[in-house]
């Protein structure tokens, strides 16, 4: 491969000189550049690579992290996934939140006790008899 670059680079050397010769040195000088250059570009490219496939597995790995805690996948686009620590921040707030807003066990027992006896407490309107004015009622209160 090296050996087609060199021949073509002095094919293109030569006629672009319009009869210049180039000495050995130089056309080593100038594959060199041209490794270099394609070298540059080929690390970019895998530097690329590498960011994309880490930021997938970060991805995925968040995703399993919300699986385990019983959260919805959905909620991974509203939460902080530019780095492990932020997120591990952001999902420690939403647990934080939830356990606060959560009743424990016996609060929501009093609390179903309290709607059980509201529930089966006497009601104490009678609507068979019409509801009379406020002032007849403080008549009949003062005997009036």
């Amino acid at each position: 491969m090296n050996e087609n670059m060199n021949q073509n680079i002095d094919q293109t050397a030569a006629q672009s000189a319009e009869g210049k010769t180039f000495s050995q040195e130089d056309v080593n000088r100038i594959v060199q550049e041209r490794l270099a250059k394609d070298r540059e570009k080929a690390s970019k490219e895998l530097d690329e690579r590498e960011k994309e496939l880490a930021r997938r597995e970060f991805r995925l790995n968040s995703r399993q992290k919300l699986e385990s805690k019983g959260y919805p996948e959905s909620l991974l686009d509203a939460l902080n996934c530019n780095s492990e620590k932020e997120f591990d921040k952001a999902l420690d707030i939403i647990d934080g939140l939830i356990k606060e807003r959560t009743p424990s066990e016996q609060e929501a027992a009093e609390m179903e006790a309290r709607q059980k006896a509201a529930a089966s407490a006497p009601k104490f309107t009678d609507k068979s008899e019409p509801r009379k004015s406020g002032m007849d009622m403080i008549r009949k209160a003062m005997n009036l």
